[in-house]
């Protein structure tokens, strides 16, 4: 119960808890002590801008529900839903500023890592940040000390961020190493015993191993922007293949293979068009949608995909008539991964929620207008996407 005559403290501690573990938990009791809080946030982001989501991830929902077991075993602690809301790129910037127009007169303290910490400076908007926060760094007793001493003397003077130091002497876990335990076998004792219970009968972090091969066979042709991107997509696309009742497996593969030509020059794109028979139809002026065509070649006959996931690659560049739902999600996760950021992508992720035809004629009919607006003519495929998609809405089917 906070005292009304006591200023309230809020900690704000961020993170992707995927999965929430028993450092997380220990780093936020020593926060709530060490800080005096009246209050602790978790916040577990959607997307973080710093890295993308790994394959084989818990769902958003998921990660959300675990750090609700863990948050109900600290003392003061609540699970804010904010970040996970807002489905885009989860920027601190922001969080911050929301929060502080919520509670006002709060005191704030932003809790990290020493890595991040060191990092600071670099983040989106850290003046702003400063202007919200204190920083609380959680470190162990004596590890780096004289590094965060110049890096708070380094803040204050440029940011005017002011720090203090938090002591963990437990050994700091990383969620990386708890996933790669549990695929072991042996990662249970870094984790709160009813977060290893729901990790067990939700059959997390258990990934397919096809999947994991065929990102790593991807991953050797694309650059590291473009394979962000493709992460992206693959956590969306299996999202909304959950939502709408389709293969999940089928919606990752197709993910990870949708862009698996993208960076080849065109002469390479050419090249497999001759071998695989592709007739070149798109225009001179479109060269940039062949990879849907090249790379559903490749899917089919180098990875051994189903023409359903075939299918999907194709389309995902142009769309077409009589489009499956999985169709639909490859073509929709493309236009809307976390990593995406133009006007109206906020209005397409929300309009994916609700109606999935929706979405397509919106996405379909901005991607037309913005070709246009470029001098050039739109794809006919898109067109008659778009043409087939409204008539049915018209007629109700």
């Amino acid at each position: 119960m906070e005292n009304k005559g006591e200023k309230t403290r809020i900690g704000l501690f961020g993170g992707t808890f995927n999965p929430p573990h028993l450092g997380h938990q220990r780093a936020a009791e020593a926060c709530v002590r060490q800080l005096e809080l009246t209050r602790l946030l978790l916040i577990p982001a959607f997307v973080p801008p710093h890295k993308s989501m790994p394959t084989g991830s818990a769902t958003p929902r998921q990660r959300l529900e675990m750090t609700e077991i863990i948050a109900r075993k600290i003392p003061r602690a609540q699970v804010c839903d904010l970040e996970l809301s807002r489905l885009g790129p989860s920027y601190t910037c922001d969080t911050v500023e929301q929060l502080a127009a919520e509670y006002p007169g709060a005191d704030f303290w932003l809790i990290m890592g020493t890595d991040m910490f060191f990092s600071f400076h670099k983040w989106r908007k850290p003046e702003k940040i400063a202007r919200y926060c204190r920083l609380a760094v959680v470190a162990r007793e004596e590890q780096e000390k004289e590094k965060i001493q110049r890096q708070q003397v380094f803040l204050q003077e440029t940011l005017g961020a002011e720090s203090q130091v938090v002591s963990c002497p437990v050994t700091v876990l990383s969620s990386t190493q708890v996933r790669q335990d549990l695929v072991s076998g042996s990662g249970d004792g870094e984790l709160d015993e009813d977060v290893a219970r729901y990790i067990q009968s939700h059959g997390l972090y258990q990934p397919s191993r096809r999947l994991e091969e065929l990102g790593e066979r991807v991953r050797q042709h694309l650059t590291e922007k473009r394979w962000r991107h493709t992460l992206g997509v693959e956590e969306m696309a299996a999202s909304l293949a959950r939502q709408y009742g389709v293969s999940e497996e089928e919606a990752r593969e197709a993910a990870l293979l949708h862009d698996a030509t993208k960076c080849l020059s065109i002469e390479e794109q050419l090249k497999l068009c001759r071998q695989y028979d592709i007739i070149f139809d798109y225009g001179e002026q479109n060269t940039a949608l062949l990879h849907g065509k090249t790379a559903a070649a490749l899917a089919q006959d180098k990875f051994g995909s189903s023409p359903q996931v075939v299918q999907a690659i194709a389309r995902h560049t142009t769309g077409d008539r009589d489009m499956t739902t999985l169709d639909k999600i490859i073509y929709l996760a493309d236009c809307i991964e976390p990593g995406r950021d133009y006007p109206g992508v906020d209005r397409l992720r929300s309009l994916c929620r609700q109606d999935l035809d929706q979405a397509m004629i919106q996405a379909l009919s901005d991607t037309i207008e913005h070709v246009r607006q470029k001098g050039r003519e739109p794809d006919r495929r898109s067109q008659e996407a778009l043409d087939d998609l409204r008539s049915k809405k018209e007629n109700g089917k």
